[in-house]
């Protein structure tokens, strides 16, 4: 069998697998049975979770989309936070280059690039990363069996099987991940005496600001709190953008997902997932912005679907997060 990083196509081997057979492939990769010599592995797994509700109706994540997941990852960890991946690795060469050509300073984060450079970013690792490395390894490592792709059309098929375990048990196989690359970069990074936290490791794609999506709710929504429907006052700083199922199942920032309320009725519902009648009303809103022209709108809305949206408020309930929070 080819060495998996040089295929072009990679086939899937079954569209219909257990539980069992998933859990066994991901903990095989996870586990020091499967060589790694980078994190690739692990950022890949990372960035396919953090693009679950991104997938078209196929199924389908472009390369693209994972490369902008798999860029902020290494970008936050290596020139933000200064962690080697190891000696040579490809990936540290192309952040310190990209770094020095562009003239950003140390200590920066992904979010503060200037947009046009973290695009360029983007289309560099998925083309000398991504592409040429990782899509295929990880491909024969899951034995086939988690995602498909092409190489000329620069994406990854999931099965329906595989889709429905990762939305599943996301948070589990997120940890899992998280622990694992934690202690990849302890034994890379010896001199961090504390080590290196895993709150930190999890949080370390989130995003810094949500303003954009702050004035895209208050331009084409009522300027009102979505849980108790009170007037909001007009000062921005005033207002939060809650995450109605909470980021820490997601991990991914969407518009369909984000409605206004006030900062301490956000402190107070936390990582809680707001009680199911919300469902309904978050979808009526979200069925108003499909109707928008604005293209940025349109953008953030084009994979919204409401099956989808409650499956996915069910499987956070299944993973722990606290159902049925109120303002009252």
């Amino acid at each position: 069998m080819a060495e998996g990083w040089k295929l072009n196509e990679g086939s899937i081997s079954f569209q219909v697998v257990s539980e069992d057979q998933l859990w066994t492939v991901v903990v095989k990769t996870l586990s020091s049975k499967s060589m790694k010599t980078t994190t690739y592995k692990f950022a890949l797994l990372r960035a396919i979770l953090e693009n679950l509700y991104k997938t078209d109706s196929n199924l389908e994540i472009t390369f693209l989309q994972l490369a902008k997941s798999f860029a902020k990852l290494y970008w936050n960890l290596v020139i933000e936070n200064e962690y080697s991946q190891g000696q040579s690795t490809q990936i540290e060469k192309e952040l310190k280059e990209f770094q020095i050509a562009y003239k950003i300073p140390k200590g920066i984060s992904f979010d503060s690039i200037i947009e046009v450079h973290r695009e360029n970013l983007i289309e560099k690792i998925e083309k000398k990363i991504l592409n040429r490395y990782v899509i295929g390894a990880l491909f024969e490592d899951i034995d086939r069996i988690v995602y498909g792709f092409s190489k000329k059309e620069k994406k990854i098929t999931l099965t329906q099987s595989s889709w429905e375990f990762l939305l599943k048990y996301q948070t589990s196989i997120y940890k899992l991940v998280n622990y694992e690359l934690a202690k990849f970069l302890q034994d890379k990074n010896p001199y961090i005496s504390t080590g290196i936290v895993l709150e930190e490791i999890e949080n370390i794609t989130k995003r810094e600001s949500l303003r954009k999506y702050q004035q895209m709710l208050l331009s084409y929504s009522e300027n009102e709190c979505f849980y108790t429907g009170k007037i909001l006052p007009v000062i921005a700083a005033s207002i939060a953008v809650d995450h109605f199922v909470p980021w820490s199942f997601v991990h991914s920032d969407e518009l369909w997902n984000f409605v206004l309320t006030s900062q301490s009725l956000n402190s107070k519902k936390g990582s809680k997932l707001p009680a199911e009648r919300y469902l309904d009303k978050i979808h009526v809103r979200n069925q108003h912005f499909l109707q928008i022209g604005d293209i940025h709108v349109k953008s953030e809305m084009e994979k919204y679907e409401f099956q989808r949206f409650k499956k996915l408020y069910q499987y956070a309930e299944i993973n722990g997060f606290e159902k049925g929070w109120t303002p009252s």
